[in-house]
């Protein structure tokens, strides 16, 4: 368990000042989750441009330049950001197209881990000027998410994490979301996959003890009585069939990670009640 929780200090060396010591004033975000972590930094006054799905900065009033699809990228200029962040939500020839325009782009890669969670908000703390709110904060979510596994002494158990309803889509190894299974004490019932789309009789075939459906809205409902009709089924047969709020869960804040990893743990100790 120590490896996910060991990073320690390294947050504080692993990515040089970003703009060579210079902090962004005007800013762009490409993606709903890097927008959650500017208002957790307390930077919404850098932010200049959102997406359409982020709901803080609409809140704002703050200017949208892209939806799930598109980028709008006259929009972005008119708006003479310094930086402009995005994921891999952004595609490809847009990141370089932004670039043509002499506009500087972050590009933070789907983190692989709470630890990499953490490493990527410090970052975002060097790019806007909020050090040390960054490591406070990341400090505090180790704590926490350190809390919780040493009160988590249930049994491994066997999880399987949904994601998607069509086709039926699962949490890979190598992913954030896996380390929501293995630091509350559970097992992936598909760790030796390289890929994520599966038939639900592989999922029946590994006989998970808890089933967590990260959908949302009548998908995530309709999903859940489909798991609960399967007589044998472990999950089924123990009542151990949850949603998750997919807003928080696929969210790699650590804000979201710590309050997602909590609720998690809580219905894994409630198994053996």
């Amino acid at each position: 368990m120590k490896k996910f929780l060991s990073y320690g200090l390294i947050i504080l060396t692993v990515f040089p000042l970003i703009l060579h010591g210079q902090r962004a004033q005007r800013i762009v975000s490409l993606a709903p989750s890097i927008t959650k972590n500017i208002y957790y930094l307390g930077a919404q006054g850098l932010l200049v441009g959102c997406t359409s799905y982020c709901t803080e900065a609409l809140s704002d009033r703050k200017e949208v330049v892209a939806n799930a699809v598109n980028v709008n990228i006259e929009k972005i200029v008119s708006l003479r950001p310094e930086v402009v962040l995005a994921t891999p939500l952004t595609a490809p020839e847009t990141v370089e197209m932004i670039k043509k325009f002499s506009i500087r782009v972050e590009y933070f890669p789907s983190p692989a881990s709470f630890t990499e969670i953490g490493q990527q908000f410090f970052r975002l703390g060097e790019l806007t000027g909020k050090e040390d709110r960054a490591r406070q904060m990341v400090q505090e979510a180790r704590e926490k998410v350190e809390c919780l596994t040493l009160i988590t002494h249930t049994p491994h158990r066997n999880v399987f994490f949904q994601i998607g309803a069509d086709p039926l889509f699962t949490v890979l190894p190598g992913t954030f979301m896996d380390d929501y299974i293995l630091l509350s004490g559970g097992r992936n019932i598909i760790s030796s996959m390289s890929q994520g789309t599966l038939t639900r009789e592989s999922v029946i075939a590994g006989n998970p003890d808890v089933i967590f459906i990260v959908t949302m809205g009548i998908t995530g409902e309709e999903e859940k009585k489909i798991w609960e009709r399967y007589k044998g089924l472990s999950a089924a047969d123990h009542r151990q069939i949850h949603i998750i709020d997919a807003e928080k869960a696929c969210s790699p804040t650590p804000v979201t990670f710590v309050e997602t990893l909590d609720t998690i743990c809580q219905l894994m100790r409630a198994y053996d009640k």
